[in-house]
């Protein structure tokens, strides 16, 4: 059984991984079509209706209601820490997730991760439909992070022990971190001198949220980093279509044709690791092993969409740590993300059969 795969792979080894440095609470919403009662309501569905309605209104106001779905902890590395930590890895996370007390909504990773929380949390408003999502941050609390404020936190020993003992270290999202490329920079610099060959796993979030020259100065960062570390890139399908654009690739055409692709942009940017993660299927290319594309069914009413590329990420991570090859990795990505758009849950080692 899969399961039992991992769980004696991961058991029977002391990884750990550590994530830097975000926290968020979700708010998250539905966005109420039309109302004909007090429990009588329907809300947008699609992404492209609710937009519709906005094209409609032309220059006038619009007037929405929301329903309120949940509260949840939400970001980098929370939803990611989480989800490997749920499937047996050792995780520690470092970020803002409570100032004087963890806010309550972090309590259950706190129960199975080590947290080191620098502050309170950001705040991000998400709406939700059945084929994706909205977010909006306030993200003050995310922005006032940098390499200063994690020091006078933690202290140096702290972090040169989470640096040692991690065999993958994290950092995200870019395009909410400020302090991104500092960061990767000063981790780089502390990285022992001895004989693992460690990971640095990243997800950008959103290419559009910043200018090219920074998208290519932190690319770039990351080509240098992977000289001393293995690098793995983890993309959506917009981030995907977005760089292999920059290297006259396209997305479009057969999925046959898609790892070979993979392989080309991954090779010009200079990483070991590259991945795509879409609700059809998810790909990835590496430098020790073949690109290989996995189809994944289409979850066409999914319970909770926010974290989903999220839990996709800790399940990759976590089939990596327990050496699994690049196919197998990827099926195990595609059935924890699978559980969470079913359930709305982060799986565990038992929820993921096969």
């Amino acid at each position: 059984m899969l399961a039992k795969k991992i769980t004696d792979a991961l058991t029977s080894s002391d990884n750990k991984i550590t994530m830097f440095a975000d926290g968020y609470v979700d708010e998250v919403w539905e966005i109420v079509d039309k109302r004909t009662g007090l429990k009588d309501y329907t809300i947008y569905s699609q992404m492209k209706q609710f937009t519709n309605r906005i094209n409609n209104s032309g220059t006038g106001g619009v007037g929405l209601e929301l329903v309120k779905k949940r509260r949840a902890f939400g970001g980098f590395t929370a939803n990611i820490g989480f989800a490997a930590a749920r499937l047996g890895v050792n995780t520690a996370m470092v970020g803002v997730y409570g100032d004087k007390k963890l806010d309550p909504i972090f309590e259950p990773i706190n129960e199975i991760c080590a947290v080191y929380s620098m502050g309170d949390p950001a705040i991000t408003h998400v709406f939700e439909f059945d084929d994706g999502k909205i977010l909006m941050s306030y993200m003050e609390a995310v922005q006032d992070i940098s390499w200063d404020s994690i020091v006078s936190k933690l202290g140096m020993e702290k972090i040169n022990q989470l640096i040692t003992e991690s065999d993958v270290i994290g950092v995200g999202y870019w395009s909410l971190l400020p302090a991104f490329d500092e960061i990767i920079s000063q981790i780089s610099a502390l990285l022992p001198q001895d004989n693992k060959r460690r990971s640095f796993f990243f997800d950008f979030a959103d290419f559009l949220k910043k200018d090219s020259v920074s998208l290519y100065k932190s690319l770039d960062i990351l080509k240098v980093l992977n000289e001393k570390a293995s690098v793995i890139l983890s993309l959506n399908e917009h981030e995907a279509a977005a760089l292999f654009t920059k290297y006259n690739e396209t997305m479009d055409g057969e999925l046959d044709l898609i790892p070979s692709k993979l392989e080309n942009v991954r090779k010009n940017l200079g990483l070991d690791e590259l991945v795509v993660h879409t609700p059809h299927y998810a790909v990835a290319a590496c430098s020790t092993e073949e690109a290989v594309l996995v189809e994944c069914p289409f979850c066409e009413k999914p319970v909770r969409t926010a974290g989903a590329g999220d839990t996709f990420n800790g399940g990759y991570i976590t089939a990596r740590l327990a050496k699994f090859d690049i196919k197998e990795r990827l099926l195990i990505a595609n059935a924890a993300v699978g559980f969470f758009l079913r359930n709305g849950e982060f799986p565990n080692i038992e929820n993921l059969k096969g």
